[in-house]
């Protein structure tokens, strides 16, 4: 059993100990716990059964990036004004502007945003040129630069909204009184805008009808077409169980791109980075102090988050710098070509 199964075992041993004595005192004398531990105990396992008596993770995330936000305004700016800069300069630079950095924060800060070479410098300069269509000379100089660069190189797979987009299936385990739940995940590459279901199915069926009835019509509101999914191997999207899955993208022309999403050219694991976030801040936290009557229930808190998450969000990455994925959305629909 693991450590966490004997965490709440202890616990549901404290609660049934103290009603077969009698006495509160008497049992958390035996147990080894406090009678404030009991009564924190009991609340938390009437408002949301077992999964109430486990302990949220106290281990805080190791944040990529710990300076402040302006100043990784800062350095990204100086990243797209002076691309040829390594990082030494850039810091050199900014000290001298009167912030203090070292060379390895900018690095640091680089990796964050995928700015780490004078290549993708360049290519996340050129993203944000189109976006705001107002180019300088210089700029345009740095844009010429491009044109070295291998145009077969699998980092122009993400040019505009829905030109790669991620669909993935998320096992969130045995959550009370619900059974077995999964999240379907879809995320589009060049904003990270995202889009979430929960159900009791991660077979090729559920994954299609979470295509065609929760992301699908979403595009065609916002007129953008999805040009290719990128899936992973699982059987709803590979082989012979993935029929409905694949019917669909024929129905809808889309490509259909299938390897490991974390090695995916540009997405760059955005699903799995997008389910661990939406683990760590919705479903632990929700489910710790809620005990579910329903899965519609759990949904419609879900979509509530995820409608923070696309409009409050700020997000790293070559083409968000920082933004959200709406208003990444907003600066680069002119970017879709005409059908």
């Amino acid at each position: 059993m693991s450590a966490k199964n004997n965490e709440i075992r202890s616990k549901l041993a404290l609660l049934q100990l103290a009603e077969e004595l009698g006495s509160i005192s008497k049992a958390c004398e035996i147990m080894g716990y406090s009678r404030d531990s009991y009564y924190r105990f009991k609340k938390q396992y009437a408002q949301a059964g077992e999964r109430g008596l486990k302990n949220l993770s106290r281990k805080k995330p190791a944040m990529k990036n710990r300076v402040s936000p302006e100043l990784e305004e800062q350095v990204i700016e100086v990243a797209l004004d002076y691309p040829n800069f390594g990082q030494a300069k850039v810091a050199e630079l900014l000290t001298a502007r009167g912030s203090s950095i070292s060379a390895s924060g900018v690095r640091t800060i680089w990796v964050r945003h995928n700015l780490e070479t004078k290549k993708n410098r360049l290519l996340a300069l050129n993203a944000k040129l189109k976006q705001e269509e107002n180019w300088s000379p210089l700029e345009q100089q740095h844009l010429e630069l491009l044109h070295r660069v291998d145009p077969n190189d699998p980092v122009f797979d993400c040019l505009f909204p829905g030109d790669t987009c991620v669909q993935d299936t998320y096992d969130l385990g045995e959550v009370a009184p619900l059974g077995q739940l999964y999240q379907h995940t879809f995320v589009e590459g060049y904003s990270q805008y995202a889009h979430a279901w929960v159900s009791t199915s991660a077979d090729s069926t559920e994954a299609a009808t979470f295509l065609v009835k929760r992301v699908l019509p979403w595009y065609r509101d916002n007129d953008i077409n999805i040009k290719s999914i990128l899936t992973d191997r699982g059987t709803e999207f590979s082989g012979k169980k993935s029929v409905p899955f694949k019917d669909v993208l024929a129905k809808q022309n889309i490509n259909h791109v299938q390897m490991r999403a974390y090695n995916g050219p540009v997405v760059n694991g955005i699903a799995a980075r997008f389910q661990k976030l939406a683990f760590n801040e919705f479903y632990e936290p929700f489910l710790k102090v809620h005990k579910l009557a329903s899965l519609d229930e759990l949904n419609q808190h879900l979509q509530q988050w995820c409608d923070d998450y696309n409009h409050q969000h700020a997000l790293a990455g070559r083409y968000t710098l920082g933004k959200t994925a709406v208003e990444v959305l907003s600066l680069s629909k002119h970017l879709i070509p005409d059908e």
